[in-house]
């Protein structure tokens, strides 16, 4: 029981750190709007290209704090012992905006030349401050490692905007536009009116969150029901052969007296005491497990909810109810000495 139910709530939990990650980038973007190219939904998967009149245009609207520019795209980074994906962000240090949240280790980047990358993939891939990687094919100079930026199987790493611009030879344009202000609601209405595509942060947090369902959300969901199929009926088999295995006590028990209500209260009692063991169980193999992936793959992280738990143990309980109910009622039917023989 406690191996079924630590396994439906490990690929639960999964599925729900998954859907987490994704949107980490949207989650901790400190900004009250964000203006991207007309017909974008995405900050990564539909990069854009805004050019320096319409940052400046945006900048005069009224109602407008602050704005600053933003380019973000994945990126292939050829390491000596193989290739791995990052997604790139570029912002400018003097705005405050759009930058790494959380620092591990060294600063953030100043010039164009240097980069921060994820901690975990930093120790993962054997980078460290100091070392040079080849981003769009020049090398940058790693300043700082950072932390709680790693979206699901592809990290964050920062650099500058003037960087970018430079890589991509892009001077004069950007991928999107922050902006702050104190009316949200008056200002990006003003700006959609102008033509231009707005997003708040929640906004890119959905779209974000609806993509990697599109993408992983078939496959996962798959498992996820698969482990609760498995799990459940594990544990109806469990409940229902111990129950079953009893029968010639309670067909001493009702040779004595005891009524069919009485027969059935025991073998739910004991199912569900039964099903309390094994949630204990699953609770400490659960434990293990995640630790064991957080070293192992430190990517894929396993978060519980209220919802996943609530779950797992109403199915489990209702399995395990309904599996002890039967055999007490089909034994509460029984005449005494019927029961008696059946059970020996």
């Amino acid at each position: 029981m406690g191996l079924a139910l630590m396994l439906m709530l490990l690929l639960a939990g999964l599925w729900a750190g998954v859907q987490e990650r994704v949107t980490t980038y949207e989650d901790h973007l400190a900004v009250d709007l964000v203006v991207l190219l007309t017909g974008s939904r995405h900050l990564f998967a539909d990069p854009g290209l805004l050019r320096t009149p319409t940052v400046d245009a945006i900048a005069r609207t009224p109602g407008v704090a602050q704005t600053a520019r933003l380019r973000t795209l994945y990126e292939i980074l050829e390491l000596p012992h193989g290739k791995a994906a990052v997604a790139a962000v570029a912002y400018e240090p003097a705005s405050g905006l759009g930058g790494p949240w959380d620092l591990a280790g060294g600063r953030s980047p100043a010039t164009g030349n240097e980069i921060a990358v994820d901690a975990l993939w930093a120790a993962q891939h054997e980078v460290a401050i100091g070392d040079r990687l080849p981003v769009l094919g020049h090398p940058m100079r790693v300043v700082g490692l950072t932390d709680d930026t790693d979206l699901f199987m592809t990290p964050l790493v920062f650099t500058t905007m003037t960087g970018m611009d430079q890589m991509l030879r892009a001077t004069g344009s950007t991928g999107a536009v922050l902006v702050t202000t104190a009316d949200p609601q008056g200002v990006a209405a003003r700006l959609e009116g102008a033509g231009y595509t707005v997003r708040s942060p929640a906004q890119l947090h959905e779209t974000s969150l609806r993509l990697a369902t599109d993408i992983y959300g078939p496959p996962m969901r798959l498992m996820v029901g698969v482990a609760f199929a498995a799990g459940t009926l594990v544990v109806t088999l469990v409940a229902y052969t111990r129950i079953s295995e009893q029968q010639r006590d309670l067909g001493v028990l009702k040779a004595l007296g005891a009524t069919p209500g009485r027969l059935r209260r025991i073998a739910v009692t004991e199912t569900m005491a039964l099903t309390a063991l094994g949630t204990l169980a699953a609770i400490v193999l659960l434990v293990v497990a995640r630790e064991l992936l957080a070293w192992w793959r430190p990517s894929f992280p396993v978060v519980l909810t209220t919802r996943t738990i609530t779950r797992t143990a109403s199915a489990a309980v209702g399995m395990a109810l309904l599996a002890a109910w039967l055999p007490a009622r089909r034994l509460g039917r029984l005449d005494a000495a019927s029961a008696f023989r059946s059970g020996r």
